[in-house]
């Protein structure tokens, strides 16, 4: 067969090598046309694309309002009471309680947002990374963060339990009474808000109820704080005249009464009455201010810090700071006084003892009793007694223990010089 040229080019050879080509190009052509016009068809639509979930759940090819639909439907089934459990008792908390509300508009609009919203090649591109990928939809949801704090105040209000001291009493013929402390209970509100705010945000909600365990508060004496008490190991007492002054030093009394001293531990008379004003109930009295007598509020006061001290030197513990008043005192002898002025002297004594102590001091019809409880084996069988040598202007004080009538120790404490 003859060979037709025209212009110079082989046409037979040119549909022989080349036909192929040329057809698939024209193929690949039209289909790109085609997936385009389907791309722009999708994008144009109110159809979810291929490969979007909500939560591993398909949801391509729902429209806008059943996108909404499968979003409430799910919303609805994850939202419930927040149920709480403490023993015995229950309490709820509702998403009306939060204005707990799941955001389905932006997950709707996120849903068909896909593959759409850009011109023809984003569009494309997006629809093809959907499909090869997948997207998957979170629901989300927010409520009202200072209502669940409100809530959970409520329910930790129900469930506290105040810590209450344990308590030394004294009865007939020195017997000693014990009051187990109790244990407070507090819930950590903050905690529980911290732990419920992920999964509220997330509609992850806790399926069954959320047991409620609140931290304990150990009252300041506990129980096992007095267990070793057994004894008085050291009493004295002083006599007042009613009155205003008389109604300081009940009060003041009061101050100092089941306090426990443990051991190591420093007592500080002033900072345990605190100051001695009228707003703290206290009356005008005599006093004495720089050695001369005058009238002011607390007056009377220090007959309560003095015998508190001699309890303290017949306890065996130990005095770390006293002061002697100006001139000597009708309520005690002399030496065995100790003022004290608020912001300027103090008492304060140490439990050197193997155990913890505890004050009971009380003022009934004229008499001031301040006791110091403790465990009678710290003194090892040893009795005390508060002696002194000298004038009563200038007096000195020793402590002297004895054991089987035998002296064992000879304290000296202070030399006193009274104006």
């Amino acid at each position: 067969m003859d060979t037709v040229k025209s212009g110079g080019y082989d046409w037979g050879e040119l549909l022989s090598l080349k036909g192929v080509s040329v057809l698939t190009s024209a193929a690949v052509i039209l289909a790109g046309a085609t997936t385009v016009s389907v791309s722009h068809s999708v994008a144009a639509g109110n159809k979810v694309v291929k490969g979007v979930k909500a939560e591993g759940i398909p949801i391509n090819g729902l429209d806008t309002g059943g996108t909404k639909k499968f979003f409430e439907k799910l919303a609805a089934e994850k939202i419930h009471p927040l149920k709480f459990v403490y023993g015995e008792r229950e309490f709820e908390i509702s998403p009306e309680d939060i204005k707990l509300n799941p955001l389905t508009e932006p997950a709707v609009n996120e849903a068909m947002s896909y593959g759409r919203g850009g011109n023809v090649v984003s569009n494309l591109n997006d629809q093809i990374r959907c499909a090869l990928n997948g997207r998957n939809i979170i629901l989300v949801a927010e409520f009202d963060e200072n209502l669940l704090k409100q809530k959970l105040d409520e329910i930790a209000k129900q469930i506290y339990v105040e810590p209450v001291n344990a308590v030394c009493r004294l009865g007939g013929n020195g017997l000693i009474e014990k009051i187990p402390g109790v244990v407070g209970k507090k819930l950590d509100t903050q905690k529980i808000f911290d732990s419920l705010k992920d999964p509220l945000n997330t509609l992850k909600l806790p399926s069954g109820k959320i047991e409620l365990v609140p931290e304990e508060i150990q009252p300041f004496v506990r129980t096992e704080d007095i267990a070793n008490i057994d004894s008085i190991i050291g009493h004295y007492s002083t006599s007042y005249v009613p009155g205003d002054r008389g109604d300081n030093i009940r009060l003041a009394a009061r101050s100092i009464s089941h306090k426990m001293i443990k051991t190591g531990w420093t007592f500080s008379f002033n900072d345990t009455v605190g100051k001695r004003t009228r707003s703290a109930g206290y009356k005008v009295a005599g006093v004495i201010l720089n050695g001369e007598p005058a009238q002011d509020y607390g007056g009377g006061v220090c007959q309560v810090s003095s015998t508190l001290y001699n309890a303290v030197l017949l306890a065996g513990l130990t005095p770390t700071e006293r002061s002697s008043h100006y001139s000597k005192s009708t309520y005690i002898a002399p030496g065995r006084d100790a003022t004290v002025a608020d912001d300027l002297i103090d008492f304060k004594f140490r439990n050197d003892l193997k155990h913890n102590v505890y004050l009971v001091a009380y003022a009934y019809d004229s008499v001031l009793n301040v006791y110091v409880l403790g465990t009678k084996s710290d003194l090892n069988g040893s009795n005390i007694s508060i002696e002194r040598s000298g004038p009563d202007n200038s007096p000195s004080i020793y402590r002297v223990y004895y054991k089987g009538g035998q002296v064992v120790k000879n304290e000296f404490l202070h030399t006193d010089i009274y104006h």
